[in-house]
């Protein structure tokens, strides 16, 4: 017995060391886990990994910065996920801001109280669908938060699902904290739109930018405090002085953005005939002209065509090649991650002009299955369309030019020229002025997002804000099915209904052929079938 009780004792003090050794490993590794953190974001643009960027705009942050997110509960999935990716990045920017990012979540739906304070404070309820014991019922949500810098704050008052919410946070912190605000000059006087009917731009880019209009510049010039120009869409001709001033602004080395018609459209008649803008001469000597004629692209938007069939007017959608959906863009920072952006009525960029020594990037191009045409031209939508009409491809539409320019009026005998040659610099062409307008009144309407990330990107990239250009455009990507040719539409179609048919009718027959082999080498063994 002694020597069983002995045993038994070496056994549990065995069992107690080895307890003691496997609860101080998991102590030892506890402690390292805290210490040395590792994880893998396995997604595509890295979407729940902060960006160099974000990390450099969180550590900007000297005083505590407070956010009050108005998020409602139980809501469907992919608003619920809205929400955690939302607490998430947070989490993250107040790791990188050494804890001066402080947030806390309400919900609005709690009560009266919570609902009025959410909208007080600029949050306003959207009403979604959510299915509940099969049935489809409506529910008031909030999605959206309030920044709180010092005496600042700021608010976004909805934070849309799928959206790029890295740069959401990012850019509202960098407003509150940001000392000077570069200036964007936008050109008026010759019938170029207003701030309030670029209300996306503006919304997009305020808080970053001050934006003012730019007027009589053809006796005072282009102030000097602007920062960037953005000459959009001009309706009349500029006038020599009012183009000579902003020749002399690019000389000085102002960057400028140019969105010119150089077509000018009408439905009514269903004509396109050519349009002077007065600044086709810059465009001209600093080497990214725009021709006077129109893309016409197959992967295009649809517009509603009153038809008669069989004694009826009918109104039908049907795809209208003027109106190109763009998708192919440059891998560069203004345009790397876009979607895809809508145009109306665009022309393509000479890319041939540009001076050896600057530097050009084609940000946006047509589609494989497009073509140019020249003005005056046709542009009803009745006109049937054929495999020839899209017999191009890859028409520029937007450019960037970076580099020295000559001044357009250099060898003028009569006007008063003071620069003839500007420092390094930057343009940028866009061949439609109506790609960032969203109209006024009755006529307004909402432009897709990758037409206001485009412009929005570029005058950041002129004004040197390069840091969270990649962050705009980081969201869920869709991926649009790829427009076939008609004859390729017509294999498929063939294809899809016989080759089935094919595959019975050829499997059947290589089965009958192999049981009738078997039968015959049984006959031959003398074997009955």
């Amino acid at each position: 017995m002694s020597n069983l009780f002995a045993g038994f004792l070496a056994n549990r003090r065995e069992a107690l060391l080895q307890m003691l050794l496997i609860a101080g490993s998991l102590v030892a590794l506890t402690y390292t886990a805290h210490q040395f953190l590792w994880r893998a974001d396995l997604t595509e643009n890295n979407r729940y990994t902060l960006a160099t960027a974000s990390t450099d705009v969180a550590q900007t942050l000297n005083d505590p910065i407070t956010v009050t997110a108005y998020f409602t509960d139980d809501l469907p999935a992919r608003f619920g996920r809205t929400k955690e990716e939302f607490r998430a990045l947070l989490q993250e920017f107040r790791a990188a801001s050494g804890g001066n990012v402080e947030f806390t979540f309400v919900n609005p739906n709690e009560g009266d109280d919570a609902a009025q304070e959410a909208q007080q404070a600029g949050i306003r309820p959207v009403t979604i669908d959510v299915r509940e014991r099969n049935q489809m019922t409506q529910k008031r949500a909030y999605l959206g938060a309030v920044f709180q810098y010092q005496d600042q704050r700021e608010v976004v008052p909805f934070v849309e699902p799928g959206s790029a919410l890295e740069y959401t946070i990012a850019s509202t912190i960098q407003k509150l904290t940001r000392a000077e605000r570069p200036v964007l000059g936008v050109l008026q006087g010759h019938g170029e739109p207003g701030l309030d009917a670029m209300t996306q731009l503006r919304d997009a880019l305020s808080g970053r930018y001050d934006m003012q209009t730019v007027s009589g510049v053809d006796t005072s010039g282009v102030p000097p405090e602007v920062d960037v120009l953005l000459v959009a869409r001009p309706q009349d001709q500029l006038s020599t002085q009012a183009a000579l001033a902003v020749d002399q602004y690019v000389m000085r080395g102002g960057p400028a953005l140019f969105a010119l018609n150089r077509a000018q459209a009408n439905m009514r008649f269903g004509q396109a005939r050519p349009k002077t803008t007065g600044l086709e001469p810059l465009l001209d000597a600093y080497g990214l002209p725009i021709r006077p004629d129109l893309v016409r692209d197959r992967n295009a938007s649809a517009v509603r065509v009153r038809q008669q069939r069989g004694g009826f007017n009918v109104v039908n959608q049907v795809r209208y090649p003027y109106i190109p959906q763009i998708a192919n863009f440059a891998a560069h920072p203004v345009s790397d991650g876009l979607d895809q952006a809508v145009f109306r009525f665009v022309s393509s960029l000479d890319t041939a002009r540009a001076d050896t020594t600057a530097q050009l990037t084609v940000l946006a191009r047509s589609s494989g299955q497009s073509a140019r045409a020249s003005l005056p031209t046709s542009i009803r939508p009745q006109q049937e369309w054929t495999v020839s009409d899209f017999s191009g491809g890859g028409l520029p539409v937007a450019g960037l030019l970076e580099g020295t320019f000559g001044s357009a009026f250099a060898g003028s005998d009569t006007l008063s020229v003071e620069r003839t040659r500007s420092p390094e610099t930057t343009l940028m062409v866009v061949g439609d002025g109506d790609f960032l307008v969203n109209g006024t009144g009755q006529r307004q309407q909402r432009l897709p997002e990758g037409n206001i990330n485009l412009v929005a990107n570029g005058i950041d990239y002129l004004a040197g804000d390069t840091g969270l250009l990649s962050l705009r455009t980081q969201r869920v990507t869709s991926r649009p099915l790829t427009q076939l040719t008609p004859t390729t539409q017509t294999i498929l179609k063939y294809a899809n209904v016989l080759l089935p048919f094919l595959l019975v009718v050829g499997y059947g027959l290589v089965r009958y052929r192999r049981n009738r082999a078997r039968r015959r080498r049984r006959k031959e063994q003398g074997l009955n079938a």
